[in-house]
């Protein structure tokens, strides 16, 4: 029930923890993520929010969620916060609220043209040293409106225990899956984990109008290193390729070995021109250092690309796949070391 000086309403309350109540029926993280954002905004009025998942000291950021702000601005900072301040809040784990109307010496974020009224941020404590950061916020012509005032905040700092139960499921359950997800060579996910993950961003991406890009990439040159030094030094070769291109790779897309020594970047909410960009950076990862320099004295691997995006380019998984595959196979076949765009479906210019 309502709790003595707290005006969030019964009603509310209930509607909250009945909400609550069905995300954990669910072990994915991106729907529980959905329901709890849909269940604030529905009941305490809320403009934009964001879930980070953080890991030690607030590194390795990832963007799990966003309500209310397009695909290009849902970084932390777009709330106002740098990262020096998100290292504090999950350092410190306190709750903070901003009302920028009584706060006049501080500067209200701006996000879509709207000024912020009211800002909280919500960290959590998780499990596998993951933790998480929740931003709620209101656009000053909806303060009058929300709930998400002083003792609203005080209320939410409690019920995001439960919240955070919720989330500590899902986050088990994404462990777990890893186990029977990951390539056992270089670490990427595998193909059975792709099958799935790809129809579902696909199926996200027409629910929500927004894009999706597929990136495919073939090492060349590995036969040429099987043949010379041994299969084993091939298999070298994919895992350190594999870490490179981790390691130009954005936190949200998702790294799969494909088969043999291809591979694909499945690139959520990304248009052409950014999934283009995240292409180059894994070409020059690869091609920019030697391979295998103190086994063999260092072997010039590089790799050719294809891009494919939706609904540009195709509007199905199948085609996705075949157009990305198609503009790989025709950078391998003349050039090698570059980047092809599939051509675009006759009704896009």
């Amino acid at each position: 029930m309502t709790k003595k000086g707290n005006t969030v309403p019964t009603k509310v309350e209930l509607e909250l923890h009945r909400d609550l109540n069905k995300t954990f029926r669910s072990f994915d993280l991106q729907t529980v993520a959905e329901e709890v954002f849909s269940s604030l905004n529905k009941n305490f009025l809320v403009d934009f929010g964001t879930l980070f998942l953080t890991g030690e000291r607030g590194q390795n950021i990832e963007r799990v969620f966003r309500m209310g702000i397009p695909s290009d601005r849902h970084q932390a900072e777009r709330f106002g916060m740098t990262k020096i301040d998100i290292e504090k809040l999950v350092k410190d784990m306190i709750p903070r609220f901003y009302n920028y109307a009584e706060e006049r010496d501080k500067r209200a974020p701006v996000i879509e043209g709207k000024s912020i009224g009211i800002l909280a941020c919500f960290p959590l404590q998780l499990v596998y040293n993951y933790d998480a950061l929740i931003f709620l916020g209101v656009a000053q012509e909806n303060v009058e409106k929300t709930l998400l005032k002083r003792q609203g905040f005080d209320f939410l700092c409690n019920f995001m225990i439960d919240i955070s139960y919720a989330l500590k499921n899902a986050i088990i359950a994404k462990r777990l899956n890893e186990l029977i997800t990951k390539d056992d060579l270089t670490m990427t996910y595998n193909r059975r984990f792709f099958e799935d993950y790809f129809a579902e961003e696909l199926d996200r991406a027409r629910r929500y109008n927004s894009p999706l890009s597929l990136i495919f990439l073939d090492l060349d040159g590995l036969r040429e290193v099987n043949n010379r030094f041994g299969h084993a030094m091939g298999s070298r070769t994919l895992q350190e390729a594999a870490a490179r291109i981790l390691n130009a790779v954005r936190s949200i897309d998702k790294v799969v070995r494909y088969g043999g020594d291809e591979f694909c970047i499945v690139l959520p909410e990304t248009e052409t021109k950014g999934a283009t960009e995240v292409a180059e950076r894994v070409r020059q990862k690869i091609s920019s250092t030697p391979f295998l320099l103190e086994e063999t004295g260092g072997i010039e691997i590089t790799a050719s690309f294809g891009i494919s995006c939706y609904p540009i380019h195709a509007v199905t998984k199948e085609d996705m796949i075949k157009r990305a595959d198609e503009a790989m196979f025709e950078v391998k076949s003349q050039s090698k070391n570059n980047i092809k765009i599939a051509q675009p479906l006759k009704r896009f210019p």
